[in-house]
């Protein structure tokens, strides 16, 4: 690969949780494979934003082992992740074997949530023979992969796939977002208060009661007047939207929220329960980030839920930017039967920003 492939690769691996996905495991037998995906409308070439991108494929030894004997598409290694705002994913997985009784039949079944025709497949140049060649070339459903190598030997490829009739998000398609993914405090509404709501209580997902004090730098003081921005996803691990959204809502969807803290450093929102990713590569949770007249928006580390089994050691102990109290919270369900988390936060804000 070379220096330019190199600083694009290194682009596609910084991807959101939400837009990059790992099929296989560290485990899984075979040459690894890294995916660098481009989705596009085969009409007009626009990006396909927020799509849902499903994938399956068989183990190094050509083997789909799927869980219902009659339906493939529930392969072992299988595996569902959404574009981003350049119609984009990142995928992590092996490079599949030969399928069936062809020697050249190694492929990536890939699915386009309301696309028409929604089937793409991925094959590969350096194991796909002449006739395969001629076949690909004429269909605008499969699409052919030039592998690269890195120096470890794992397998890249940088692929745009043009997709026939596909759902497209018109109203963000041409929205200009902010340069600063995970911004969002400087984007509050004039007048807010320290409790709000994130969802309304017309939704029938689980409720969810996020609230806490945050403190000035010695950890005792309370922090007036801080701005606190938070978003997350639905029910589904979707970062949902109606169409509608500015600025970084084209990015965090329209379960976003404001609360600015009272004297006592209080801020409270009401919402419904997050769910984790699709791709499951993180614990459900909420972004969180604090900003005021004083210092610069800056973000701490996602509020966990105590209990959820994706949270590992190894995550915790990558944690550096915690607010001065864990992240993982607790959750109790109150008189009303709605959960209730407390994240008390100290202000630290980064020197340099």
């Amino acid at each position: 690969m070379n220096n330019i492939e190199l600083e694009r690769l290194e682009t596609f691996k910084d991807f959101e949780p939400n837009n990059r996905i790992q099929i296989s495991d560290e485990s899984e037998v075979g040459q690894k494979l890294w995916l660098c995906l481009t989705f596009e409308s085969k009409e007009n070439n626009e990006p396909l934003i927020n799509q849902k991108i499903q994938m399956y494929h068989t183990s190094s030894k050509g083997e789909y082992e799927p869980s219902n004997p009659n339906d493939e598409s529930t392969a072992r290694l299988n595996g569902e992740v959404f574009t981003n705002e350049k119609g984009q994913v990142f995928v992590q997985t092996i490079l599949p074997g030969d399928y069936g009784s062809s020697a050249d039949n190694r492929h990536i079944h890939t699915t386009v949530e309301n696309a028409k025709p929604e089937a793409y497949d991925i094959h590969f140049k350096q194991f796909t023979g002449h006739m395969g060649k001629n076949f690909i070339s004429g269909s605008d459903q499969h699409f052919l992969a030039d592998l690269r190598k890195t120096d470890d030997s794992t397998l890249v490829t940088f692929l745009t796939i043009a997709v026939k009739q596909p759902r497209v998000e018109r109203t963000t398609t041409h929205q200009k977002t902010p340069n600063c993914e995970w911004c969002g405090a400087g984007e509050a509404p004039a007048n807010i208060s320290w409790e709000t709501s994130i969802a309304d209580e017309s939704t029938e997902e689980e409720r969810l009661i996020l609230e806490g004090t945050i403190f000035e730098a010695d950890g005792k003081s309370p922090a007036k007047n801080v701005i606190v921005y938070a978003y997350h996803t639905n029910a589904k691990g979707r970062y949902q939207k109606k169409g509608n959204e500015t600025g970084n809502g084209v990015r965090h969807g329209y379960l976003r929220a404001w609360a600015k803290t009272n004297h006592l450093g209080n801020y409270r929102f009401h919402t419904i329960k997050p769910a984790p990713y699709p791709n499951h590569v993180e614990p459900a949770h909420v972004h969180m980030t604090l900003m005021r007249e004083d210092f610069k928006e800056y973000w701490i580390n996602a509020t966990w839920f105590k209990g959820d089994k994706i949270i590992t050691k190894e995550m915790t102990e990558k944690l550096n930017r915690t607010g001065g109290f864990s992240n993982i919270i607790e959750l109790s369900r109150n008189e009303e039967n709605i959960w209730v988390g407390k994240r008390d936060i100290i202000l630290n804000p980064p020197k340099e920003q």
